[in-house]
C-alpha cells in the first residue's frame, strides 16, 4: 500500500503488512510499547522503531493525543464556507489556520474556495467568528453552518486499509 500526507514537502511510501499492523496497534492505544508491539507482531523491538521512525518521518502517520473538543467545553462546532476573490485563496486559508478555535482548513474547488471548521463556546463565539472570518480581505461571501450532531469522528477511521483491499492489497 502507498500512503502519502496529502501535499509536498511528503511524498509517498509504501507499507507492508507488518507496517499496518504496527499502526492498527498504535491506533488501538497509542501509548502502546515498542517492546509490546514487537511481541504481538512478531518482529524484533528495533524493527518497530526502525519502521515507526521511517513512517513518521515521512509524515504518513504522527503519535499525538487527539483531545475531544466538547469534553473540554467547545460544545458547538461550526462549519464555515468562504468565497474568495482578489487576494490569494491560500493567504486567506493561512490567515485561517492562524486561529486558535480553528481545527480544520481545506481549499476546495467548486462554488466556495473554503471550507473551515472550529469549534466554540457558545452561540456568541458563533456570531463573532463569522464576523471575525468574513471580515478577512478578501472573503466576499461566508456561511456557517452550525453542526447538530456528530455521527462519526475520525478517531478509528481505517479507509487507507479498505483502499488497499480493492485496489489489490498491500505493496
Amino acid at each position: 500500500m502507498t500512503v502519502r500526507h496529502g501535499s509536498a514537502p511528503y511524498g509517498s511510501i509504501a507499507l507492508d503488512e507488518i507496517d499496518v499492523a504496527i499502526l492498527q496497534l498504535l491506533r488501538e492505544d497509542g501509548r502502546r510499547s515498542n517492546a509490546d508491539i514487537a511481541r504481538t507482531v512478531g518482529v524484533s523491538q528495533p524493527t518497530v522503531r526502525q519502521r515507526l521512525d521511517r513512517i513518521i518521518s515521512s509524515g504518513a502517520a504522527r503519535i499525538t493525543v487527539r483531545m475531544n473538543p466538547a469534553a473540554l467545553g467547545l460544545a458547538i462546532d461550526v462549519i464555515v464556507l468562504l468565497r474568495v476573490a482578489g487576494r490569494q485563496v491560500s493567504e486567506v486559508g493561512s490567515e485561517l489556520a492562524a486561529m486558535e478555535n480553528v481545527a480544520y482548513v481545506a481549499h476546495l474547488i467548486g462554488s466556495w474556495q473554503i471550507q473551515a471548521e472550529a469549534f466554540l463556546l457558545d452561540h456568541n463565539d458563533v456570531c463573532r467568528f463569522v464576523e471575525e472570518v468574513s471580515s478577512i480581505e478578501g472573503v466576499t461571501a461566508a456561511e456557517a453552518l452550525l453542526v447538530a450532531r456528530t455521527e462519526k469522528f475520525n478517531y478509528e477511521w481505517e479507509g487507507e486499509w479498505t483502499a488497499a483491499n480493492a485496489s489489490g492489497g498491500l505493496t
